[in-house]
């Protein structure tokens, strides 16, 4: 299991008559089922409360804040209380705020919550739709502009997977993704894992349009140790036509290969880089706090920094205070015109400037408040 302060795992919404506790193994059981013999038995106080796995519950719940933070891809907040269930046993459950959390955010029956938690404060919380794709909610909620398809962050597109059973040699991709993205998609397609390591996986597009991963994905499960009914996220970069994938267990826990390699690595990075030396910076960085790395390559860089997170709490468009030893700016939390990545704008050129960033240099900005963060520079 990750470090707890670099822990992800996934949650599903299905429907239970009995308010207990859903099991990844009994998502996958409804999902086995025709679906009209299901709906008629639907509890929606179930859904009113969230339960999270157990290991994680075992490890959190001594210290981690109540209330706890909850921030979401189009950055608004939510402070959500919880308790320890005795039964079930002994897990942490999501009760005060959760409802409107739910509420505001649509969530129905076949949704999935990818929660990021970084210890003890908040947790950054990624919703998908039926299909596995992650939902873009953007910044008109509340006039039902829900565009099917993301395009934020330091990615385009994040879609999971569940790898199946008696079928060691193929994946199947999502069919929404298949049809938006497989005319692009490189032959063979690059997996990049948290580790660095890259896999080749060739793959083919099916009659009803669906991508489905083949040779080399074999070596990729046998090689990682993968099994029957874990689950694959995807991160796909759609300028950089790389993917990026993460792996996780029969308890929807992500799997840190990166701990296993060294022992004691404790990388709260909000979006883990990808150069090498970014990477190995964040790989020495110690901080309780979730922090982010940017390397100055853009030519442009000094007048404003590309490829900014999403930031866990903050309003696009809004004022982010960073400060270091030679001093403290404000600067713009924005993104480019006509475009949906975020990067910091107006502000920045003072900043760089009298920082004297220049190419080469690796900035890591540490989240101290959901508007301050903390400026070092590589």
């Amino acid at each position: 299991m990750p470090t707890i302060a670099d822990c992800r795992f996934f949650r599903f919404i299905i429907p239970n008559t009995e308010n207990q506790f859903v099991s990844f193994q009994l998502f996958l059981f409804y999902y086995s089922i025709p679906r009209p013999r299901m709906q008629a038995h639907i509890n929606i106080d179930f859904l009113l409360v969230q339960r999270m796995p157990a290991p994680f519950s075992n490890a959190a719940r001594e210290n981690m804040s109540n209330p706890v933070e909850i921030s979401t891809t189009n950055g608004q907040s939510w402070s959500i209380y919880w308790i320890v269930e005795e039964e079930h046993p002994h897990r942490i459950v999501f009760t005060g705020g959760w409802r409107a959390f739910y509420e505001h955010y649509h969530l129905r029956i076949d949704n999935t919550m990818l929660f990021s938690y970084h210890q003890p404060k908040f947790f950054y919380v990624a919703i998908h739709d039926a299909r596995y794709c992650e939902i873009n909610y953007g910044r008109n909620l509340r006039n039902g502009s829900l565009p099917a398809i993301p395009a934020h962050g330091n990615y385009t597109v994040q879609f999971f997977a569940i790898i199946p059973v008696n079928d060691p040699d193929t994946l199947m991709l999502p069919l929404r993704f298949s049809r938006d993205y497989g005319r692009s998609l490189p032959r063979p397609l690059t997996l990049t894992t948290p580790t660095g390591h890259h896999h080749r996986v060739a793959w083919n597009m099916e009659p009803n349009g669906r991508i489905v991963l083949h040779g080399g994905w074999d070596a990729v499960r046998e090689h990682y140790g993968l099994k029957d009914q874990w689950l694959v996220l995807f991160r796909y970069h759609e300028a950089q036509n790389t993917m990026y994938v993460m792996f996780f267990n029969g308890h929807t826990m992500e799997i840190n290969y990166l701990a296993h390699a060294k022992p004691g690595t404790d990388s709260t990075c909000i979006s883990y880089p990808t150069a090498p030396k970014s990477r190995h910076i964040a790989d020495g960085f110690r901080s309780t706090n979730p922090f982010f790395v940017s390397p100055i390559v853009h030519r442009l860089a000094t007048r404003f920094l590309p490829n900014v997170p999403p930031l866990p709490g903050v309003y696009e468009d809004s004022p982010i205070s960073i400060t270091n030893e030679r001093g403290a700016w404000t600067v713009q939390y924005t993104h480019y015109v006509g475009r949906t990545t975020r990067c910091f704008g107006m502000g920045w050129c003072a900043l760089a400037t009298a920082c004297q960033l220049r190419h080469g240099h690796v900035c890591v900005f540490e989240r101290l408040a959901p508007q301050d963060y903390r400026l070092h520079i590589y």
